[in-house]
C-alpha cells in the first residue's frame, strides 16, 4: 500500500511544488520519505522512497548529478525532490534531462516549507493505509479461521478465497490431486475449459522449483491455457519444511492487489493446518485399519466376533464376500538407483505417496477399502459381492498402474488378487493366493501386470499342493541337486533349462535367448541330465522336470527346515530373479 507521487503533491505543504522532469513516473507509489545527505545513499534505497535534498553534495558536479538520477531510478525510488535556495537557484538542467530519460519524477520543492511539513502528512496517510490493511488482513484471517473451526474444510476455504480475490482458486496436494477448486460465481470473466488441468500440469512440471520456495509466500508465474496467457499466483503449502501441496489463484478476472495477496498467504497457512488435521486423521485411521488387516491376513485372532466388531467401528463390513489384493513395486531397488536417491527420508516419502495414490483411487470403490503398507507393497481388502465388481476392481487397478506410470516414470507395479471368500477366517487364504498370483504372474506375464488367482488355470491345482511333503520331496528329487549345483558353482543350468522348455526344446532359439553358442546349450543339457539322472529325450522323465519347474513357483521355503533344502530354496530365488 502507499500513495502515488501525484497524490502526494496534493498535500497542502506541497501545493507549490513543481514537477520539472520525469512526468511519466507520477503514478509511482510512495511508501517512505527519506532525506539525502550524501550521494552514496542510492545504494541503500529499497524502492518506493520519496527522497529529498538541499543538494549540498551535488552543487559542483554535473556528472555526479546525472549518475545519481540514473541510480535512483534503477533502485526504484518513487521521486526525487530538490529544495533550491541554499545551494541551487533552481534545479539544474542536466538533472532534468536525465530525469526525463529515466522517468524519475524530479520535484522542485518550495523554499520556505520545512521537510517535516510534508513528511508528517505523508506518513499519516501511509500509517492509516497500513492500519486499514492490517485490519482487513485480520478480518480475512478471522473469516478463514471460522471456516476451519466450523469443519467446512478445503472446499469452503477455496470458495471463500475466490470470493475475496475475485478469481479462480485451486488447492492441490503434492501428488497433483485436486482437493478443491472454485471458479468465481459472478460473471465478470468467461469460463475457461480445463483451467484446473493446466494449473496441475504446470505444478507437476515445476515441482522441484516449488519445493525450494518459502512456505506461505506468494510467487507469480506465467501460465498458458490454449491461446491465453495469464499470471498464476502460487503459495506452496509446507509442513515442517516439506512440500505438502499448493494453493493457487489464476489472475484472469481481475488484477490481484496487496490485500488479495495477503489473503492468499493467510489461506495457505489455514490450508496447512487443514492438511495437518487431515493427515493426523488419515494416519490414525490407516494405522487402525492396517493393524486389523494384518491380524486378518495373518489369522492372528481368536474370536470372529472381535474382529467383526473392530471392523464395524471403521464402517467396514466384513460379513460379506471379501477379496485380498497385493500391489507390489517391481524392482524397487533398481528404481532407487535410477533416481539416485537411497536416503531413508526419500524412500518413506515415496512409499507414502504410493499408498496415498492407492487410497485416493479406491475412495469411491463400493464399500471402501482396508489398506496396509508392508515394505514396498500395499495389501488391500475390499468387498466383492458379485462377479460384476470384478470388472470394477480390474478397472481400478489399471487406473492405479497408469497413474503411477504418469506420476512416477520408470516405476512399475504388479498386482496379485486372491479369490473372494466369505468369513473372516478365509481372508488369510485370499491373501496367500494374492501373493501366489503376484509371483506366478510375474513369471508368466512379466512386470506391470494384473493377475487373478482364478485365472491361473492348472497353476491353481499346483498351488493346492504347496504344503504337501510329497511335493517337496518330488521337487528335491528332480531339481534339488541342480539348484544346489548352480549355487555352489555359480552356473546357470536352471536358467538354461527354463528357456529350453520355454522354447519347446529348440536348441537354436534357446541359445539365441541366452546369448551363447548352440554347442554351449548342448553341453549344459548333458550336464543337467548328468546331475539330475534324467533323460530329456524320454517324455516321462522330461515331464517330471517340466512339472517340477512349475512347482518351483510354490515351494514353501517356510516349511523347508533342513539346511540343504533351505540353501536350495535360496538358490532357487536367485535363478528366478535372473530369468524373471
Amino acid at each position: 500500500m502507499g500513495i502515488t507521487v501525484r497524490q502526494a503533491l496534493e498535500i497542502s505543504a506541497l501545493k507549490e511544488a513543481k514537477v520539472v522532469g520525469g512526468h511519466q513516473g507520477l503514478d509511482n507509489v510512495v511508501t517512505f520519505v527519506n532525506i539525502m545527505e550524501v550521494p552514496e545513499v542510492a545504494k541503500w534505497m529499497k524502492g518506493g522512497e520519496l527522497l529529498v535534498t538541499a543538494g549540498f553534495t551535488l552543487r559542483d558536479n554535473a556528472e555526479l548529478r546525472k549518475s545519481l538520477i540514473g541510480q535512483l531510478a534503477q533502485r526504484g525510488v518513487a521521486a526525487f525532490g530538490i529544495k533550491p535556495g541554499q545551494y541551487f537557484d533552481q534545479v539544474p538542467e542536466d538533472m532534468i534531462e536525465r530525469a526525463n530519460e529515466v522517468g524519475l519524477p524530479l520535484i522542485e520543492l518550495p523554499q520556505d516549507v520545512p521537510y517535516m511539513d510534508f513528511m508528517i502528512p505523508i506518513y499519516e496517510v501511509l500509517i492509516n493505509d497500513q492500519f486499514c490493511l492490517l485490519k482487513k488482513s485480520e478480518e480475512i484471517h478471522n473469516r478463514l479461521i471460522e471456516v476451519v473451526l466450523k469443519g467446512q474444510g478445503l472446499p469452503s476455504i477455496s470458495q471463500t478465497l475466490s470470493q475475496l480475490a475475485g478469481n479462480p482458486v485451486l488447492i492441490a496436494d503434492r501428488a497433483g490431486n485436486v482437493l478443491a477448486n472454485t471458479w468465481p460465481a459472478f460473471g465478470e470473466c468467461e469460463f475457461i475449459e480445463n483451467w484446473d488441468g493446466a494449473i496441475l500440469t504446470h505444478l507437476e512440471e515445476n515441482r522441484g522449483d516449488f519445493s525450494s520456495l518459502k512456505p506461505h509466500r506468494w510467487h507469480k508465474v506465467e501460465l498458458t491455457i490454449g491461446d491465453i496467457k495469464r499470471d498464476l499466483v502460487i503459495a506452496p503449502v509446507k509442513i515442517n519444511g516439506n512440500l505438502q501441496g499448493y494453493l493457487a489463484i489464476l489472475e484472469i478476472c481481475r488484477v490481484l492487489d496487496e490485500q488479495d495477496l495477503r489473503a492468499l498467504e493467510h489461506a495457505s497457512t489455514i490450508v496447512a493446518l487443514d492438511f495437518v488435521k487431515e493427515k493426523a486423521v488419515f494416519e490414525a485411521e490407516r494405522q487402525i485399519r492396517g493393524e486389523l488387516l494384518e491380524d486378518l491376513i495373518g489369522g492372528n485372532f481368536q474370536y470372529d466376533e472381535a474382529v467383526i466388531k473392530r471392523a464395524s467401528y471403521l464402517n467396514f463390513n466384513i460379513n460379506t464376500r471379501l477379496v485380498v489384493f497385493v500391489l507390489d513395486i517391481d524392482g524397487f531397488e533398481s528404481y532407487l538407483m535410477y533416481k539416485a536417491k537411497r536416503d531413508e527420508g526419500y524412500v518413506q516419502e515415496l512409499k507414502a505417496e504410493i499408498l496415498q495414490l492407492v487410497h485416493n483411487a479406491l475412495l469411491d470403490y463400493p464399500g471402501g477399502a482396508m489398506l496396509l503398507a508392508k515394505s514396498d507393497s500395499v495389501t488391500g481388502l475390499v468387498h466383492l459381492p458379485s462377479r460384476n465388481e470384478l470388472a470394477v476392481l480390474t478397472k481400478k487397478f489399471n487406473e492405479i498402474i497408469s497413474k503411477m506410470a504418469a506420476k512416477l516414470p520408470k516405476l512399475e507395479i504388479s498386482a496379485g488378487i486372491g479369490r473372494p471368500f466369505t468369513g473372516v477366517r478365509n481372508v488369510k487364504y485370499s491373501y496367500d493366493e494374492a501373493l501366489a498370483s503376484l509371483r506366478i504372474g510375474r513369471s508368466m506375464q512379466g512386470l506391470s501386470k494384473i493377475t487373478f488367482f482364478e485365472e491361473l488355470g492348472p497353476y491353481r491345482f499346483l498351488y493346492e499342493l504347496k504344503d504337501s511333503l510329497a511335493m517337496q520331496d518330488f521337487y528335491q528329487e528332480t531339481l534339488g541337486k541342480l539348484i544346489t549345483y548352480d549355487g555352489q558353482n555359480n552356473t546357470e543350468l536352471m536358467k538354461t533349462l527354463f528357456y529350453y522348455f520355454k522354447h519347446d526344446c529348440n536348441l537354436r532359439v534357446t541359445s539365441e535367448n541366452l546369448y551363447i553358442h548352440k554347442n554351449s546349450v548342448i553341453y549344459r543339457i548333458k550336464k543337467i541330465e548328468e546331475i539330475t539322472g534324467l533323460n530329456l529325450n524320454n517324455p516321462d522323465e522330461r515331464f517330471n522336470l517340466q512339472l517340477s519347474m512349475k512347482l518351483s513357483q510354490f515351494v514353501d521355503e517356510q516349511s523347508t527346515t533342513n539346511t540343504a533344502a533351505l540353501g536350495t530354496v535360496q538358490t532357487k530365488q536367485k535363478w528366478q530373479l535372473r530369468i524373471g
